[in-house]
C-alpha cells in the first residue's frame, strides 16, 4: 500500500513512511510540521541524504558542541563572525576556514547533526508531514546508511525511556 503524500504522522508513522519513500526509490524532500517548527528530510532515489530543521536546538554549530567536536567558546567566536558576514557564508564554511573544525571533523559533524533531526522527528507522537517531489538546490549530499541509522535509533530511543 502506497503512503499518501501528505497527512498526519499519528495515523501514519514516520518509520512506515520512510520505509515508502526507499522501497519507491523517490526523491524529495518529506517536511513534518508540529506548531511552529518544521523539520526535512531530503531523500534521493530512496536513501536520506540530508536533514534540516528550523528549531534553534538543531543547528549546526549546537550539534558540534554536543558532540565534542568545538567547544562553546568556539560556537561562539564562529557566531560573531557568522553575524559580521550577515549570513552570507555558511556556519560549517566559517568554522573551517577560522580553523576551528578540520573539513573532515564538518562532515562528521554534519551527520551527527542529521541523525540528531531524524532521531527528533521519532520522538514526535503529532504532526502533519508532505512529501514533494524536489530538493533544495543547496542540499548537501550525505550518505546515510539506514541500517546503522535505525539500529542507532533504536539504541537511543531504549536509552531515554
Amino acid at each position: 500500500m502506497a503512503i499518501p503524500l501528505s497527512g498526519n504522522i499519528r495515523k501514519t508513522p514516520l518509520s512506515d513512511i520512510l520505509e515508502d519513500l526507499r522501497r519507491r526509490k523517490a526523491t524529495g524532500t518529506l517536511t513534518l510540521r508540529k506548531s511552529d517548527v518544521e523539520k526535512s528530510i531530503h531523500v534521493k532515489e530512496g536513501r536520506i541524504i540530508f536533514a534540516s530543521s528550523t528549531d534553534p536546538n538543531d543547528r549546526l554549530g549546537d550539534s558540534l558542541v554536543r558532540a565534542g567536536k568545538i567547544t562553546k567558546e568556539n560556537l561562539e567566536h564562529a557566531l560573531r563572525l557568522y553575524q559580521k558576514n550577515a549570513g552570507l557564508k555558511k556556519m560549517g564554511a566559517i568554522l573551517v576556514e577560522s580553523g576551528l573544525v578540520p573539513p573532515k571533523e564538518l562532515f562528521s559533524g554534519l551527520k551527527i547533526q542529521v541523525k540528531d533531526i531524524i532521531f527528533s522527528l521519532f520522538l514526535w507522537n503529532e504532526g502533519e508531514f508532505r512529501f514533494e517531489e524536489r530538493l533544495p538546490s543547496d542540499v548537501i549530499q550525505l550518505q546515510i546508511n539506514i541500517q546503522e541509522l535505525i539500529t542507532e535509533l533504536i539504541t537511543r530511543i531504549k536509552q531515554e525511556s
